[in-house]
């Protein structure tokens, strides 16, 4: 047994400095954003309309995946690659990323809509070569105002671990909201909620992005984009930032204003059958969802039951094969009418999700 500690004790060692390495630089480094901080308009605007003077609005919601995930890619860690995985795939080639983040602007000047609600946005980011998309998406609408709230700030995450020379990476990623017209305020407020250490040191740090507009007859609304957690398992960090987004949105219904809020909510909306999206599938266990009593009556769920608004990501692309579901939706105050609602189908070429468009209108 001497023989066998003494051939095994430098590489256990150097391993154990190594992981101790990754976890004492992660802690130094990490991220601690504050509860609420005000937003400044991202980079130079033109002058947005100062009031919404039409009483229908329109919105698209859409998770872009941070311009690497396209049908063509995946995201190896939904495969359970934490240690390991095939070289070369813990990130999109170059091209695949640009022609991703192409079809992120190609969306968004062809799309006629007031507001773009963006989840996942990167601004500097290994993953995404460091391509700036906050920049990239606001000059596509150089008439809107431009909004940008970070959730992940980190210097480095360190997976795959065994495989340092292909780190993850820097990653500088966050929520962007662009409107034709301009709000008055604007605030990233932080949600309640972290994992345990060490896995909250290269996690996102989830948070809303609120704004409110003035609104003609006296009245304002208040947009907010929201991305909730993935990975929890339990349920308990999504619980926590539902109950704390009922507060903000009861809030400001309180105070006279319209609500829409719209994003990646990581769970199925309240009377969604993800069976009718997967017919095939015999047994599972279902996505969590959010309870058909979680809000007080009048308020409203608009999500389109019949287009996926998200696929399975621990595999590329397959129409026939792969899993789909709806967890990119609305909720809106109940003096707002839900006029149309649709997933815009692209067959996943740029991104794990489907933009979701919003048509409604702001009652009297």
């Amino acid at each position: 047994m001497q023989k066998v500690w003494k051939i095994v004790r430098w590489p256990l060692i150097l391993l154990g400095a190594y992981v101790a390495g990754i976890l004492l630089y992660g802690t130094v480094t990490d991220w601690t954003p504050a509860e609420r901080q005000v937003l400044r308009p991202s980079g130079e605007q033109t002058a947005p309309v100062p009031l919404i003077s039409d009483s229908i609005v329109t919105l698209i919601t859409w998770n872009v995946g941070f311009g690497g995930m396209g049908a063509e890619d995946y995201f190896y860690s939904n495969r359970g690659d934490f240690f390991w995985t095939e070289l070369g795939k813990a990130r999109a080639s170059r091209d695949n990323v640009e022609r991703y983040v192409a079809g992120q602007q190609l969306t968004l000047t062809s799309t006629q809509s007031d507001f773009f609600l963006l989840q996942e946005v990167d601004s500097a980011s290994r993953r995404s070569y460091y391509t700036d998309q906050v920049t990239l998406n606001r000059e596509a609408l150089p008439d809107f105002s431009a909004y940008y709230a970070p959730n992940f700030r980190s210097k480095r995450v360190p997976i795959p671990v065994f495989q340092p020379w292909d780190h993850y990476g820097a990653v500088e990623s966050g929520l962007l909201s662009l409107s034709r017209y301009q709000p008055l305020t604007a605030e990233r407020i932080s949600l309640p909620g972290t994992f345990p250490w060490p896995t909250r040191l290269f996690q996102l740090d989830r948070c809303v992005l609120r704004q409110v507009f003035t609104v003609r007859g006296d009245r304002e609304l208040a947009v907010y984009n929201v991305h909730l957690s993935a990975y929890d398992d339990d349920g308990s960090l999504r619980r926590h930032q539902m109950n704390y987004i009922r507060s903000l949105v009861l809030d400001d219904q309180a105070a006279g204003r319209y609500v829409i809020a719209g994003g990646d909510w990581n769970q199925l909306p309240p009377g969604f059958n993800w069976f009718s999206l997967n017919p095939t599938v015999e047994e599972t266990i279902l996505p969590p969802g959010v309870g058909f009593d979680f809000m007080p009556s009048g308020w409203n769920w608009a999500y389109d039951p019949a287009v996926a608004s998200v696929r399975k990501s621990d595999d590329v692309y397959d129409s026939h094969r792969s899993e789909r579901s709806v967890i990119d939706y609305y909720l809106t105050s109940p003096d707002v009418r839900l006029l149309r609602i649709k997933a815009l189908d692209q067959d996943f070429r740029f991104s794990d999700h489907h933009p979701v468009y919003l048509e409604a209108e702001l009652l009297p």
